[in-house]
């Protein structure tokens, strides 16, 4: 059952909210400066930190945050802008003509992970879909940590593995990887629980 993420913000419990960007997408954009240009969309956008820590950097980029929560968009909204970021609720799975085949970049931090596991085939025909041919996803995915001594609390609700990313996105044909990795830095706790993928859409 999908949470009321609305509620989640009403209410102030939001554990996926670091109130920072990912560190590290801080470090690729730093590695790669100058290639996340164009239109970018990021879904599930919460309050916009990864976002303004696109902009900051890419000034040039025009950074789309999309979310289902109007809570998360107006917080948002209240954050002094960092360039030209600008907001949109709505729904990835149900995306309006003029966000389809409208952006150049994706950046993908915890949506995967907190939709249901089941929406996992729609989310990767969503973001193709919101891509133009031969458009980019930057991921940052949460890898499973959960068993006996682990348990969801300061992260996604959802891990996923390697196995099940290379199957969904790229052994479907609809992506290619281009590179992949377990990033050095993390927010605490998370270190060694993230999979840092760049992959294009496969026209």
């Amino acid at each position: 059952m999908q949470p009321d993420w609305n509620h989640q913000y009403a209410i102030n419990e939001t554990p996926w909210d670091k109130g920072a960007p990912a560190p590290p997408l801080l470090d690729w954009l730093s590695a790669q400066q100058g290639r996340m240009t164009g239109r970018v969309m990021v879904p599930g956008c919460g309050l916009g930190h990864d976002m303004r820590a696109i902009v900051e950097r890419e000034p040039d980029a025009e950074v789309v945050g999309l979310d289902i929560s109007p809570l998360a968009i107006e917080t948002a909204l209240s954050i002094p802008p960092a360039g030209k970021e600008r907001y949109c609720e709505g729904d990835l799975f149900d995306l309006p003509e003029g966000m389809l085949e409208a952006f150049d970049w994706i950046f993908e931090h915890t949506c995967f992970c907190a939709i249901d596991p089941e929406q996992r085939d729609d989310y990767v025909t969503a973001v193709r879909a919101a891509l133009r041919p031969g458009g980019k996803i930057l991921g940052l995915f949460y890898l499973d940590p959960y068993d006996d001594e682990h348990a969801p609390g300061g992260g996604p609700p959802h891990g996923c593995t390697v196995e099940e990313l290379k199957e969904r996105f790229e052994q479907s044909g609809l992506f290619h990887f281009v590179s992949e990795e377990i990033p050095e830095s993390a927010f605490e706790g998370r270190e060694g629980r993230e999979y840092l993928v760049e992959m294009t859409r496969v026209e």
